[in-house]
């Protein structure tokens, strides 16, 4: 799992570009990704095949449109091992 240090310094670059997320506390998933099989095959690489981590901050917010709906804009922020963004994205 990342540390706490991590998440505070990611979730302060974040909020710089996305401030309507100010204060809300993301929830935050680990995930394993494995190499595929094919591509070595396919490369005739023997390197040995290591897992590697991926986490997700998700941040959720529901707000009122102009004409009064209300919608869930979700901010996705996935981090690898070192904690460094990888990819942000956004809902409209």
């Amino acid at each position: 799992m990342i540390t706490k240090k991590t998440i505070d310094r990611v979730k302060k670059r974040v909020l710089k570009r996305f401030p309507e997320f100010k204060g809300i506390k993301p929830k935050i998933t680990e995930k394993r990704i494995k190499p595929q099989d094919i591509l070595y095959k396919k490369l005739s690489m023997g390197a040995p095949k290591q897992v590697k981590k991926v986490f997700s901050m998700k941040f959720k917010k529901r707000i009122r449109t102009a004409d009064e709906t209300e919608i869930e804009r979700i901010l996705t922020i996935t981090l690898d091992e070192a904690g460094e963004i990888i990819k942000i994205t956004q809902s409209r």
